[in-house]
């Protein structure tokens, strides 16, 4: 990677290249494919960037977690190229750190102080948009934020923030599964929210589909729809 740039790995839209919504991981992942490929010398063909529900690209279990917790807000999301509008066009996905790993519990593991160390193309990459709204796919990321190190510069980019994070948790009868909680923040005009991990030991799809934003994170999101007359939404 260039260190002039951060990589972002959807297709650059006018929708997605300022105020548009982000998703945003740790790292890039490194699957034992990736690992058997590298070792024999081959490299990878390098897929066609597109919009972040495209299925037919970034087939990721990730990508594909992410978007079906989306969906399970209520959110509809076209993913066919050539069918998709303005509302898929806003989301662009990257990551914390340009580095990969196996997994985020492997033996380099990675710290809120990694995060702020290597903050400075994520931030330069936020500079750069200006996300209306933050999706956090991993717990470390708001506490990095929101970091005393780096949070003078965070606040000159987005603006002044609301206090510390909220805490939300769902609240689903008869449910006996490992609980989760959702952090919501604001920084000027900028929602951001913070998920658990798709990895996260005892994660379900029932669990998150519970958990929903706040209702303000929500309608920032609408607007992207509403701004374009499209309706992709039912709540």
């Amino acid at each position: 990677m260039s260190n002039l740039t951060h990589q972002v790995i959807t297709k650059e839209y006018p929708e997605n290249l300022f105020g548009g919504i982000m998703i945003c991981g740790i790292n890039f992942g490194y699957s034992v494919e990736d690992e058997a490929l590298e070792k024999s010398g081959v490299i990878a063909a390098q897929e066609p960037l597109s919009f972040f529900s495209d299925n037919a690209v970034n087939n990721t279990r990730f990508k594909n977690r992410v978007l079906a917790w989306l969906s399970s807000w209520g959110f509809e999301f076209v993913t066919e190229n050539g069918k998709e509008g303005a509302f898929e066009h806003a989301f662009f996905q990257t990551n914390w750190l340009d580095t990969q790993t196996r997994s985020i519990t492997s033996s380099g593991s990675i710290t809120t102080g990694i995060l702020v160390q290597e903050s400075d193309g994520f931030l330069r990459l936020l500079e750069t948009r200006k996300p209306s709204v933050i999706v956090f796919v991993g717990s470390l990321m708001i506490e990095a934020l929101n970091d005393i190190k780096i949070r003078e510069r965070v606040v000159s980019i987005l603006g002044e923030r609301s206090g510390n994070a909220k805490i939300y948790r769902a609240e689903l009868p008869n449910y006996t599964g490992t609980k989760f909680k959702l952090l919501a923040q604001k920084f000027g005009e900028t929602q951001v929210i913070s998920l658990p991990h798709p990895q996260a030991r005892g994660i379900s799809d029932e669990y998150v589909a519970a958990l929903k934003p706040p209702i303000h994170v929500i309608h920032k999101i609408i607007e992207k729809q509403m701004k374009n007359g499209e309706s992709h939404v039912s709540l």
